[in-house]
């Protein structure tokens, strides 16, 4: 995931499916066009997503990643 910040607000995200999987990459190719309808325009500390686009696991590393992204901004 990539993910551009101005002001701790999410200006672009990007999601990269890595599953080889047929139908754990479906589900994350979704999440992947969902989100940023979800975050962009989002200040970082209020993102956190759920279920999105029938995908009910992919959100969890997503929000991980946020998370990750979030202590190395306050560096």
């Amino acid at each position: 995931m990539t993910a551009t910040l101005s002001n701790n607000v999410i200006t672009a995200v990007e999601v990269t499916p890595h599953a080889t999987d047929p139908t754990s990459l479906d589900y994350q190719e979704r999440f992947a066009d969902a989100v940023p309808a979800e975050v962009v325009g989002r200040p970082l500390d209020e993102v956190r997503v759920g279920r999105l686009a029938g995908s009910s696991g992919t959100p969890n590393g997503f929000n991980a990643a946020i998370q990750r992204i979030k202590e190395q901004s306050r560096r």
